[in-house]
């Protein structure tokens, strides 16, 4: 998995994310992902290791806050990315945002939710974090169903509107991180697969339609990848109008570079992506399901963009004060 967008220590806790997920055995697609015979115990694995405590610390109540906790934001989108690399559907992303929102510490262990989580993984939480930091205890109320990725989901009714608020801009850089994980674990297997794969005595590599393919999604994926490098690159500077604007930038695309890749890679696999053995759909159900997290507030961010071209351009403009 390419790590070019983290910063070295982001890098380091990736690969060993990447070691221990190795080792974990991914639910059957399609099953729900909390019944799992292995969930709970991968559950334990990522709280014992500290993936869903990094952000307790982090004031996500003023940009300013995420400016100086980037590093430590960094961190967390380094486990999120991996884990989605490989194929793993777990609560810390949702964990973390609610951890960080709350006002009052919580003990470790339990699956935490907010708003921020559109009902993804309600089900089986055990609190909820308000938009206001404050705690409750939790039970979902209300019928029960599953997201396209089979993760227990508890659809909400109406919620404000969050996503201009740093708390839900901290959840949207993890949710285009998470995004941007699937996508590169589903091509690195698209790859590996037409490279293995032989027909006519030659890899399907080697036919210039394959190659084409897979070097367009791989293009794209390098698009949301420096999309989100911008991202992370604002969290550093505290401006509030370009980090949003960079926030709806790299949804957007997120969105679009998760169709393409989760229909594209199972052109490539042929019927042979929907088996078991294939583990591509944990990957591509992962995509699907992240692109439709919270539709219905897509256009967050939006209704906040200049009609002027210049003061467009002012938050366009790459960010040269950080690099990563």
């Amino acid at each position: 998995m390419s790590t070019t967008i983290l910063t070295d220590e982001g890098a380091q806790l990736a690969a060993t994310v990447a070691d221990v997920a190795a080792t974990w055995v991914l639910p059957v697609a399609g099953g729900l992902v909390s019944e799992a015979e292995h969930f709970h115990d991968q559950w334990k694995v990522a709280e014992e290791l500290g993936w869903t405590t990094i952000l307790d610390e982090v004031d996500c109540t003023s940009f300013e806050g995420l400016t100086e906790s980037a590093d430590l934001i960094d961190a967390a989108a380094a486990v999120i990315r991996t884990l989605a690399h490989a194929g793993a559907a777990l609560p810390v992303r949702q964990t973390l945002v609610a951890r960080a929102l709350a006002s009052e510490p919580i003990p470790t262990g339990p699956v935490v939710v907010s708003a921020h989580s559109f009902g993804v993984w309600d089900p089986i939480a055990t609190v909820f974090v308000d938009s206001d930091g404050t705690t409750q205890d939790w039970a979902a109320q209300g019928s029960v169903d599953r997201d396209v990725a089979a993760r227990p989901l508890h659809r909400p009714g109406d919620l404000e509107d969050l996503g201009d608020r740093p708390d839900g801009v901290l959840a949207q850089f993890l949710l285009v991180q998470e995004i941007a994980g699937a996508a590169s674990g589903a091509i690195e297997q698209a790859r590996a697969y037409v490279s293995s794969r032989v027909q006519f005595g030659r890899p399907l590599i080697k036919l210039p339609a394959v190659a084409q393919e897979l070097g367009r999604l791989t293009i794209a994926q390098r698009q949301l990848d420096e999309a989100i490098a911008e991202f992370a690159r604002r969290l550093h500077t505290a401006s509030p109008d370009r980090i949003r604007f960079a926030a709806t930038a790299a949804r957007a695309l997120a969105g679009e570079v998760a169709s393409d890749v989760a229909t594209q890679t199972h052109q490539l696999h042929g019927s042979l992506g929907l088996t078991a053995d294939a583990t591509l759909r944990h990957r591509t159900l992962l995509l699907w399901a992240d692109r439709d997290e919270g539709l219905y507030q897509r256009s967050w961010g939006v209704h906040t963009l200049p009609h002027r071209e210049v003061d467009l351009w002012s938050l366009s403009q790459p960010e040269h004060t950080h690099r990563l």
